[in-house]
């Protein structure tokens, strides 16, 4: 008896909560509507520091390390030409249509490439295929730090990427430590 007296007393608690919780709920939504539009804050609103048709050169100048003999070194400078293709959440894409990369006294011509740029984090990777004087193709990847873009990014504007040794290299030749300038073209 005092089992199904406490059984009762549960249910109808439960019973009051569940009514409780749904009044809590809707009642909100039938509130009065508001009586003006909030004024829209332009100083929330994310742009882009890049947009599609850009061009950027990529130039600059530091070491190339021999695979499997780092103490086996050469100078090496790099100038690349790159359209922003795509620009969407916090990123860019990039097309590569030329440029070159020296190390000691080979050249290297770009055959072509893509890349990202992140605006978030910073980071810029590449990866270009590249022709050799001899006419073989090998390929070049490039991971750049501290790539703050500015914003806006008008014609004349730079900003700094470092490409970082190991993980940036010509395959199975070089490891490259370069010191880069993105300036915006026309």
């Amino acid at each position: 008896m005092v089992f199904r007296r406490n059984m009762r007393s549960m249910a109808l608690v439960g019973t009051a909560m569940a009514l409780v919780l749904t009044l809590a709920v809707v009642v909100p939504a039938f509130g009065a509507p508001p009586t003006t539009i909030p004024p829209v804050n332009d100083h929330h609103k994310v742009t882009s520091p890049l947009t599609k048709g850009m061009v950027l050169t990529i130039s600059g100048s530091g070491t190339a390390f021999k695979i499997g003999h780092q103490s086996t070194t050469q100078s090496a400078s790099i100038s690349l030409t790159a359209t922003v293709e795509k620009v969407s959440f916090g990123r860019a894409l990039l097309n590569f249509t030329g440029g070159t990369l020296t190390v000691g006294s080979t050249t290297y011509t770009v055959v072509g490439g893509h890349g990202i740029i992140s605006f978030y984090s910073h980071k810029m990777v590449l990866h270009l295929n590249l022709k050799g004087s001899a006419g073989t193709q090998v390929h070049l990847i490039l991971f750049g730090k501290n790539a703050h873009v500015p914003s806006p990014f008008n014609v004349g504007d730079h900003f700094s990427v470092d490409f970082a040794k190991h993980q940036s290299k010509l395959a199975h030749q070089w490891f490259l430590d370069l010191k880069t300038t993105v300036t915006r073209s026309s």
